[in-house]
């Protein structure tokens, strides 16, 4: 009976080994902060996936949940300033009630239009969420994100130029 035992012990952790040998960590992207809005309640973040591939997104404060931010992807620097233009422009032009749908990154949003003490802004939350559980990305914000690349830009094309006259 004995031996029984060990036998089926042995062809167990035999069977198991090619599982835990499968289970190592492997590095999927990094993540860094690149600049913090609205006094440090909404942060611009920049990950690069282990193929290179860079997506932007932004981090807002949840409104029911102090702990757990709602995260909107942006894409890459390119559709993120567009994506964010397009942002603007709706919520210049937004009627309380108005709804959008918004995917990036194969993630979908609702975006609710409101105003919060005369500030335009957009109710981002996750389709299937909780109602309560949304983070607001206010229009000053979007602006401000728009203008820190515009002017990132402009000291790259600047800095470019000036090491090419030295050359």
């Amino acid at each position: 009976m004995r031996i029984i035992k060990t036998f089926l012990l042995l062809i167990t952790m035999v069977m198991a080994l090619p599982m835990c040998v499968n289970a190592q960590l492997k590095k999927t992207s990094s993540t860094e902060k690149v600049k913090s809005f609205t006094n440090g309640s909404v942060g611009l973040f920049k990950s690069v996936t282990a193929e290179g591939i860079i997506i932007y997104s932004v981090s807002l404060r949840n409104n029911s949940r102090y702990l757990d931010n709602v995260v909107l992807h942006l894409g890459n620097k390119e559709e993120m300033i567009r994506n964010l233009k397009d942002f603007s422009m709706a919520l210049a032009d937004g009627k309380k009630g108005d709804h959008f749908d918004f995917s990036a990154c194969g993630v979908d949003y609702s975006l609710s239009f409101d105003k919060v003490l005369g500030q335009k802004c957009f109710d981002v939350s996750k389709p299937y969420s909780i109602s309560s559980d949304f983070g607001r990305l206010y229009k000053a914000t979007i602006d401000d994100i728009i203008k820190f690349f515009s002017e990132t830009q402009s000291k790259e094309t600047i800095e470019n130029e000036d090491t090419q006259e030295y050359d």
